[in-house]
Order: C-alpha cells, then sequence, then structure tokens
C-alpha cells in the first residue's frame, strides 16, 4: 500500500530561480555589448579598408575572390573545418572576436559572413539582424545541424534572416554553390 510519504521519495526537479535570472541577466549582458561593438563598427565605416586589415602576399588575382568570413564566435567550428570548404574562387578568413568581425564589415564590397547557428543561436539572430540593416553589402548564411527548408524559410522573413541557409555536414561543391547564389542574390 501507498502511503501519502511516497511522494516525496520520488525523484524531483528543482529549479534554481535566482541561478536562471543570472544567466538570463549574463546572456543579455553579452549580447548587448554586441550590439554596443557593432554600432561602433558603424561608426568607423569609413576608415579605408586598406588600413583596417592587411593580408601579406595576396596576389592581385587572389583580390578577385569571393570574401568570405568565417564568424567563430565562442566556438572553434569553422577553424577546425576550414579544409572542408571549397579554395578555389574564395578568399576564406577566420573572425574569432567581435572587433575581428567588425573590421570585415567596415569593407565596402559584398561579401559573405557565414554563422553556425549552432554555437549561439541569440548572438547570431541579433547580428544577422544588425548587419542586415546597417551593412548591406554583408550578406549572411546561417548554417547548423537541424535546419529544414520550412525553418529556414520561416527565419528568412525574420528580423535576424539571412540571404542563405546550409544544413551541415559540408560539402564543398554544395556550399561553395551557396555562397555564389548568396553572393549574386
Amino acid at each position: 500500500m501507498s502511503g501519502p510519504d511516497d511522494e516525496d521519495d520520488k525523484p524531483t526537479v528543482v529549479l534554481d530561480l535566482n541561478a536562471l535570472k543570472k544567466q538570463k541577466l549574463k546572456q543579455e549582458e553579452e549580447l548587448a555589448n554586441i550590439a554596443q561593438e557593432l554600432e561602433f563598427a558603424v561608426s568607423h565605416q569609413e576608415a579605408s579598408s586598406e588600413s583596417l586589415i592587411e593580408t601579406p602576399g595576396i596576389e592581385e588575382e587572389n583580390l578577385k575572390k569571393i570574401r568570405v568570413i568565417l564568424f567563430d564566435f565562442q566556438s572553434p567550428f569553422f577553424e577546425t573545418s576550414l579544409n572542408q570548404f571549397p579554395q578555389t574562387g574564395f578568399e576564406f578568413h577566420i573572425a574569432k572576436t567581435l572587433p575581428e568581425l567588425n573590421k570585415f564589415l567596415a569593407f565596402k564590397e559584398t561579401q559573405i559572413i557565414i554563422f553556425n547557428y549552432d554555437a549561439n543561436p541569440k548572438a547570431v539572430g541579433q547580428l544577422c539582424a544588425q548587419i542586415k540593416v546597417k551593412f548591406p553589402l554583408s550578406k549572411a548564411i546561417i548554417i547548423a545541424k537541424n535546419i529544414s527548408p520550412e525553418k529556414a524559410k520561416i527565419h528568412a522573413q525574420s528580423p535576424a534572416g539571412a540571404k542563405g541557409y546550409y544544413q551541415l555536414p559540408i560539402d564543398k561543391d554544395k556550399i561553395g554553390k551557396e555562397i555564389i547564389r548568396v553572393f549574386n542574390s
């Protein structure tokens, strides 16, 4: 027979609401910092691209390649998978911090920014929304493990929508075609 004390013996989940509130506040502060750093980039957009990023050893013919910025925010994903991207016709750069991304965003030419949605969805959403408004020559592609065409279509219509979406794993030909499609859009 079961008595009233049997309820106490069952496993329970306890939420520490104060800890959750602190974590949420910390995430909001991080996102606010992202916004401030992007605001900083907008105010310095008039600087010449030569003074912002020096790329020694690049030949004249390589300057005509499509510039692709892989933003490795809080994740080494792009650094470890760079060899899976096509090399012909593209000029890949990895940005690990927001100041590095800001330097690339200051270029006044069409370029592609690729975000790993799985690393930090909230930051990716906020960055895509701001880039779309403030840097129209920079076009975003979001890559993720679980992104269906339906989800991509809905997300593309949102303020944080990107120009392109790609589901992992990386296939050199497919990602190359998506980069070219977005670049020409």
